[in-house]
């Protein structure tokens, strides 16, 4: 495959194009604006994980292991970009402080890589998707700190090239070629509402286990959509996602099901028998509810959220014993709260995690 024309190149859209397309550029070449090039790949990096839940994150067979090992994870993938990341922190400042690059043999006998990274895969193996976020959030910020005292001229060297290129964006373009397709198929089965785990329906041998299980994934998922959330502008709620609705709609929804639920638990545990859904049928009601919320400011529905989300919780929390073993009790906890919440999570989380980046310029073009 021939690259992209030296003339258009630089007018492709790095967050936007096809990977096709930018494994074609040059990265090296001295046309090219390197940090504005490694910002915007890893804008589109960070993205990739956008609304998936920490049970999509550890769900195995993104890639097999190129050393034999079990296949990886999405948090496999990212925990070995960050690693490089942590370890080009070390060897880049000792050659900013006058040292030479670093060799192969440096990091492991013969030079080989892929053991080297199937060896270092387990110390991150029992790390939290939030918490290894952050050390991604905060290694990265360091290691692209230390390399940008590196002349322009030294990274693209023969010597540089693979120990800094290779460890910042041009590793990360590796990556996505496996991590985005996998993404979006992890991203179309959570919006299913596939658990990427056993059953979430507790059972009575297993019901203390169960619920803490319930109740850990449930904080996780809530406190993921907040954080993503807290990233919109209020600006941008009545703007069109990726889908139909807007992220108005979305968290107008999502706060009615939150009182809908409550509302369920409340009269069975007052006696009365499970709700039935709505004799109109789901999508109708949806739609009609979404409709009514229309024009309620950013400020109101985040209150209706988290009004909603308190009362569901204290209902859930209320539940007895029997009311969890039953199906109809579990589905409208399990279902109005993080069960839903996730299947939302998936769907807007890509158009969250766009809504910062610069827009397009007048002479940007996708790529094909």
């Amino acid at each position: 495959m021939t690259g992209v024309a030296p003339s258009t190149d630089r007018l492709v859209d790095l967050r936007r194009a096809s990977l096709t397309t930018l494994r074609a550029i040059d990265f090296r070449s001295a046309t090219r604006d390197y940090w504005a090039d490694e910002a915007a790949i890893d804008d589109r990096f960070v993205a990739v994980w956008a609304g998936l839940d920490d049970a999509a994150w550890r769900l195995p067979g993104a890639a097999p292991s190129d050393a034999g090992g079990p296949d990886w994870s999405l948090l496999d993938h990212v925990a070995h970009v960050i690693d490089w990341w942590e370890l080009a922190i070390g060897y880049i400042g000792d050659v900013v402080r006058g040292m030479a690059w670093p060799t192969d043999d440096d990091f492991y006998q013969g030079g080989d890589f892929n053991a080297l990274n199937e060896v270092r895969r387990a110390q991150f193996a029992g790390l939290a998707p939030a918490d290894l976020r952050a050390r991604g959030a905060t290694a990265h910020a360091r290691v692209v700190a230390i390399a940008r005292q590196l002349p322009l001229e030294t990274i693209r060297s023969d010597a540089a090239w693979g120990w800094v290129h290779q460890v910042l964006h041009g590793h990360a373009l590796d990556h996505l070629t496996v991590l985005e397709p996998w993404a979006a198929q992890l991203r179309e089965r959570q919006v299913r509402n596939d658990p990427f785990d056993r059953d979430p329906q507790p059972q009575r041998a297993t019901l203390a286990g169960d619920l803490e299980r319930f109740w850990t994934a449930e904080a996780a998922v809530m406190a993921q959509l907040t954080d993503l959330l807290a990233t919109v502008p209020d600006e941008a709620w009545p703007a069109q996602t990726d889908g139909d609705w807007t992220l108005a709609d979305h968290v107008a929804h999502i706060a009615g099901w939150f009182d809908e639920g409550a509302k369920a638990i409340e009269a069975h545990r007052d006696g009365g028998p499970w709700a039935d859904v709505p004799a109109e049928g789901l999508e109708a009601w949806n739609d009609r509810q979404v409709r009514a919320a229309r024009g309620t400011s950013p400020v109101e529905l985040r209150q209706r959220f988290a009004d909603g989300l308190a009362r569901l919780r204290a209902a859930t929390e209320a539940m007895t014993d029997d009311e969890w073993l039953d199906p109809e009790g579990f589905s409208w906890a399990y279902e109005d709260l993080h069960g839903h919440v996730r299947a939302h999570l998936a769907m807007i989380g890509p158009w969250v995690a766009r809504v910062g980046w610069p827009a397009p310029g007048p002479g940007d073009h996708p790529g094909t």
